[in-house]
């Protein structure tokens, strides 16, 4: 029989994108799968509409639905309580699947039995003005492709992974759950949790349409850092063997801050936040990791790739 698949989408006030989303999932090729839209107490007619699929496909779409916000992580959680597929994937309430997505994923993951999830590349674009900025391999990571691992690509300063690309076993996850506490970043420490346990596969299709606009760019500005912190502190308590690959990532967290606060002319703080990198692990560790973001700013140079601000 063919694998069952959930489409597991944390939503908040989308109602200018969601029925994009959603009829994205269900123009999909693989045809066993079910779509859990959590609805975190939208306010902007959401609901509505997710009402509206849900009753026009009862035998696909299933809403859950909170009576106020509760943050992102425990609308992760409720659509995770609510799925019976045998991979979860999951879909940003304003990205875009392309329609092999699911099928292609499935077809690696049945071949791959020593995986436990894989992911693929995205093409990033902007709402407002239909802009492509390019691969998110490229305007992220300064390189064409997607790579094989486990944890320590999670840990990678200069690699990053987009979730609404990212299919896992759902045996895999069993009683796991996103992070309250974090409140923007909970899937990454989601996935540093999971992925101690088993490799990811890249894919270095373009299978989805990752959307840049206003709100998720002001989201990641304000909360970036802190969020990041809160995310390797809890790693590196649970796990203080994986210490040299936080340490790494966090002088990097540091450095990007930096470069924020010098762009917004802030060079007093961008100055602290240098220093507060040196610190982290040394001048010369400092230095390393700083080559290594210069590095990918060369590689975004050289593919013609600019990052949205």
């Amino acid at each position: 029989m063919t694998p069952k698949v959930s489409v597991v989408v944390p939503i908040y006030n989308q109602a200018p994108f969601i029925r994009e989303t959603v009829e994205s999932v269900l123009s999909q090729d693989h045809e066993n799968f079910e779509l859990v839209l959590s609805d975190d107490g939208s306010t902007d007619g959401t609901g509505e509409i997710l009402r509206e699929y849900e009753a026009r496909d009862r035998g696909r779409v299933r809403v859950v639905a909170s009576e106020r916000n509760t943050g992102i992580a425990d609308a992760f959680n409720r659509g995770l309580d609510a799925q019976s597929g045998d991979y979860i994937a999951w879909l940003g309430g304003d990205d875009v699947m392309l329609p092999s997505k699911l099928s292609c994923q499935v077809a690696v993951l049945e071949e791959r039995r020593d995986a436990i999830g894989c992911c693929h590349d995205a093409e990033v674009f902007d709402s407002a003005s239909g802009r492509v900025y390019g691969r998110f391999s490229e305007v992220y990571n300064g390189r064409s492709g997607v790579r094989d691992g486990s944890v320590e690509l999670l840990l990678d300063p200069t690699y990053l992974m987009l979730p609404s690309t990212m299919m896992v076993r759902s045996d895999a996850v069993g009683t796991l759950r996103f992070d309250p506490r974090v409140r923007v970043a909970n899937d990454w420490l989601f996935d540093i949790e999971l992925f101690r346990h088993g490799r990811i596969v890249g894919i270095d299709d373009v299978l989805a349409r990752y959307r840049r606009h206003e709100r998720n760019a002001t989201s990641e500005s304000s909360d970036m850092l802190e969020d990041a912190l809160v995310v390797l502190a809890v790693a590196e308590a649970r796990y203080p063997e994986l210490h040299r690959l936080i340490r790494r990532r966090r002088i990097a967290a540091t450095f990007g801050e930096a470069s924020r606060r010098m762009r917004t002319g802030d060079r007093r703080t961008a100055r602290r936040y240098l220093a507060s990198a040196a610190g982290t692990g040394g001048l010369l560790r400092a230095v390393l990791v700083g080559m290594s973001l210069v590095r990918v700013e060369i590689g975004r140079r050289r593919l013609g790739a600019s990052v949205p601000r």
